[in-house]
Formats: C-alpha cells, sequence, structure tokens
C-alpha cells in the first residue's frame, strides 16, 4: 500500500512538473503565444493585403491570433478579419482573447472588450499606430492618438482626409455591419454603403457599388460606348473577381459617394450620371487608359483638331495614378494622410506636380496657406503637365497640341 501511494506521488509531481513546464513556455492549447512569449511571424501569416506578415503586434503578452488567411475558410470570406463571420473562419480571436485580454488598467481604461486597446481606439491602434499596424503598413503615416484629437477629424485637417469617429466617415463598425459587399476586392475593407447619394440609372438611386458600376455601365451604352468599356472590368468581374486591379479602380465608385463626379471611367467623356443634390450628368478624366500615340485617331474622342497623336506619357490606371503622392513608408498615401514627395515636402489632396513626365515630382505645401480651399493648390497646371508633356518638354500641351 505504501509503495502505491509512493507511486502515485511521484506519477503526480511529475505530472505538475511537466504541466508547469508547457505552461511556462506561453503556449495554450490552441498553440496561441501568450504571457511574455516571443512575438514572431508564423510562416504562413499573412497581411490584409496578401503580402507575408513580416511583423506581428499583440503576439506576446495576451493571447490574439495573428490574422492569417489560410486558416478555415478565411481566404474566400471578405479580406480581412473584419465582417463575413461564419461556423468555418477564424477571425474573433484576432481582435478578442476570451481569457487573456489586455487587463485595461483599471478606472483608466487603456483596454475593454477583451481587446488589447480601447474600443474607441481601435481603428487607430490597428492601422494608423507607427510601430503597430497590423497589416505592417500603418496609414495617416502612423500619426496615431493625434488624428482623434480636437480639430483633428473636421474640414480641411492638414493630416489627410477627415476620418471620424473611430474612421466612421467611410467604414461602417469593425464588424462590417451595413456595409457594402457588392465588389469582391473590396469587400472586408468596411465600405459604407451609399443609399443617400451615387450614380442614377434612369433617375434611381444605386445603393450599392455593383450599383453605381451597373449604372456608368448604363449610362455610357446609352450614349454610344460600347458595353464594358465604361469601366476597367465587366460588372461581373467586379462582382466576383478579387484583383488588385479592379479594387483599386472600384475605390474611385466608393469616393464619388461624396465626391460628385469623381467616378473613374475610362471612357473619356462617358457621362457618369452622379446624383448630388439633384440628377446631374457628369463627364470625368478617363481611368484605366493606356497611354497611347494614336488618341482620336477617328474623330470620336474629341470635336478638335488635334487628332492621331499623343496626349498623355503616363497611364491612368486608377485614381492613384493622378492622386500619386506617398506616405512617409514610401506606400501610396490615397486615401489617406495627404502624402508628401521624394523628399519629404508635404502636399495637399496626395497630388504632385512636375514640369514634364521625366522631371522630379514635387509635393504642393502643407502649411495652412496652401489649403486647398484657399489657394486652390490642387489647380496647380504641374498636376497636368506630369503626364501631358513628354520627358524634356519635347512634345505635350502647348507644344505640339
Amino acid at each position: 500500500m505504501k509503495k502505491t501511494l509512493l507511486v502515485v506521488a511521484l506519477a503526480a509531481m511529475l505530472v505538475f512538473a511537466l504541466a508547469g513546464s508547457a505552461f511556462a513556455a506561453g503556449i495554450n492549447h490552441s498553440g496561441q503565444q501568450r504571457l511574455g512569449a516571443a512575438a514572431s511571424a508564423p510562416a504562413n501569416g499573412y497581411n490584409q493585403d496578401g503580402t507575408t506578415a513580416t511583423a506581428i503586434v499583440g503576439a506576446g503578452t495576451n493571447t490574439y491570433m495573428d490574422w492569417n488567411k489560410s486558416l478555415g475558410d478565411n481566404a474566400t470570406n471578405g479580406n480581412s478579419p473584419h465582417g463575413n463571420y461564419t461556423t468555418t473562419t477564424v477571425k474573433c480571436v484576432v481582435c478578442h482573447a476570451v481569457h487573456y485580454a489586455a487587463p485595461g488598467d483599471g478606472s483608466a481604461k487603456t483596454a475593454d472588450t477583451l481587446l488589447r486597446m480601447k474600443a474607441s481606439d481601435a481603428c487607430v491602434f490597428c492601422h494608423a499606430t507607427d510601430g503597430m499596424a497590423v497589416n505592417g503598413r500603418p496609414v495617416y503615416n502612423g500619426a496615431g492618438s493625434s488624428l482623434t484629437e480636437p480639430g483633428a477629424t473636421g474640414g480641411a485637417t492638414d493630416k489627410g482626409h477627415i476620418i471620424g469617429t473611430n474612421c466612421s466617415y467611410c467604414h461602417t463598425n469593425v464588424h462590417g455591419a451595413n456595409a457594402d459587399h457588392s465588389v469582391a476586392s473590396l469587400d472586408g475593407y468596411l465600405l459604407k454603403l451609399m443609399p443617400q447619394s451615387g450614380v442614377t440609372a434612369l433617375n434611381v438611386q444605386t445603393a450599392d457599388m455593383i450599383g453605381a458600376i451597373t449604372a456608368i455601365d448604363h449610362n455610357a451604352e446609352n450614349q454610344g460606348f460600347a458595353p464594358g468599356t465604361a469601366l476597367a472590368g465587366t460588372i461581373g468581374a467586379y462582382a466576383s473577381s478579387n484583383t488588385l486591379t479592379l479594387r483599386e479602380q472600384a475605390v474611385g465608385i466608393f469616393c464619388a459617394e461624396c465626391h460628385d463626379g469623381a467616378y473613374a471611367t475610362g471612357a473619356a467623356g462617358a457621362s457618369t450620371n452622379v446624383q448630388g443634390s439633384s440628377a446631374v450628368a457628369y463627364s470625368g478624366h478617363r481611368i484605366a487608359a493606356a497611354a497611347t500615340s494614336n488618341w482620336n485617331s477617328d474623330g470620336s474622342k474629341s470635336s478638335g483638331l488635334v487628332q492621331n497623336t499623343t496626349v498623355a506619357w503616363a497611364a491612368a490606371n486608377n485614381c492613384k495614378s493622378c492622386h500619386d503622392a506617398q506616405d512617409k513608408y514610401g506606400n501610396a498615401a490615397f486615401p489617406h494622410a495627404w502624402g508628401q514627395d521624394a523628399a519629404a515636402k508635404g502636399t495637399k489632396m496626395w497630388l504632385l506636380s512636375a514640369a514634364d513626365f521625366g522631371s522630379t515630382k514635387t509635393g504642393l505645401g502643407t502649411a495652412p496657406a496652401n489649403l486647398y480651399n484657399t489657394n486652390k493648390v490642387q489647380l496647380s497646371d504641374g498636376v497636368c503637365l506630369k503626364c501631358h508633356v513628354a520627358s524634356g518638354g519635347t512634345a505635350g500641351v502647348g507644344i505640339t497640341f
């Protein structure tokens, strides 16, 4: 009997010793790191844009799963951990920790709702804070909490496009309720539906981006353009294909929810029929257009004398072709922080200026006197010359046409 008790006691000691060793390693039953475990990028980790993860935020002191497109059915249910939840996705644990959440620091409320931060700070913390952005590419130059200071989210801010409370100016809440799911490449980006403005088809407002795309194509057809030529892809492609090209161009559809007349169109002169305060037909600069040497060869693009020649030396692939400023990390600044040029000179409205296609592009300035609603710096001719004059000024607008 004594031998039996001794064996049981030794076995129990061994079990506790092994358990203590396992928990000391900072691994829970799901294989998540916690309580001081070293943060490291998993071999199959992915950023929101699909690139391989290089830095993981939050892996260490608390238990939060890193966003991974390869887990469950994540890859086929949106482009992010926000929204499109099913029984086979692994998303909730990216933001919430059921048992090892950040403590919240008592009355200071530094974290709540099982998050690693306050819910009211979640968007800025994860996507706009230098060194903390979960996708490795912070927007707004990583400005962090300064984005929510008084005045930072109003009117003509010097930091960039206004964001509203927790980025609500353009985005829905973090769970994607009432988000626009109609364009596959933008699903998961939490973009709002647009019931209050947008393009019209036969004076009927559209409620989502795919409706806007349909109306644009319809209106262009009515003006003699071939079906599918008003934009970069067919209606079906926008609805089902998750490609970077379609995503970059569809952003222009969303922007025009507020910016009447800003819709991307691949057909110069094709009315997008944007509805603002009243139903008005607009026609904007073409998007999704290559730089060709035979523009207006048949006289259908313009009634002017310029025909069958080169009028642009750079393609207009999407909104970023003109709104081409970069943030301080070298990423495209559009549509968040206003951006800067290569010499770190700031600008407004993501626009850079140059004397010709080959010249160095420069920012328009960021001083209060240069606010876009005062000196109209966004109307600088250099914004046009950077594409419509050849390198060295040998040809182009005002030179050969």
